[in-house]
């Protein structure tokens, strides 16, 4: 689902997983960092701002991981894109569609554990529930910048 498309950058809710609710991708085109243009990292930098407003007021969110990794495309034979990940962290347990959630590696690389099974964050919703929360997130989004509609 997207939250939010421009020219630029396309905000896509991470549906197929929210073992950090409000997790996203923040897409680009572009092949490099260095290809970026100044109204594209301002644009970045407002879609990384309204992220941060939009899961503090949701869900409470304490701070935010933001990670531009593009190893997988060089590893697996793919064309290269810029995009970062959006990942809300939360100190505190919080209530999110009725349901406890407790971000059991705060402070911790949010990937750290992800290989491992046992120590791994999970993701506590349906795919239904995914769907709601992004639904909210959507509802919430403020941000206009030549935008193209999304529907």
């Amino acid at each position: 689902m997207n939250l939010y498309e421009s020219n630029n950058w396309t905000v896509v809710f991470g549906s197929w997983c929210q073992e950090f609710p409000g997790y996203c991708i923040i897409s680009s085109k572009k092949e490099t960092l260095s290809d970026l243009t100044p109204e594209e990292w301002q644009e970045l930098g407002l879609l990384e701002k309204e992220l941060e407003r939009i899961t503090k007021k949701l869900f409470k969110s304490t701070m935010y991981n933001f990670a531009c990794l593009m190893n997988n495309a060089y590893r697996d034979n793919e064309i290269p894109h810029v995009h970062y990940h959006f990942v809300p962290r939360y100190k505190e347990e919080t209530i999110i569609l009725n349901k406890k959630y407790k971000d059991k590696h705060f402070g911790y690389n949010f990937w750290k554990w992800s290989n491992n099974r046992f120590k791994s964050q999970k993701d506590i919703f349906t795919k239904e529930e995914r769907k709601q929360i992004g639904n909210m997130m959507k509802e919430e989004w403020s941000i206009k910048w030549n935008q193209k509609k999304i529907s």
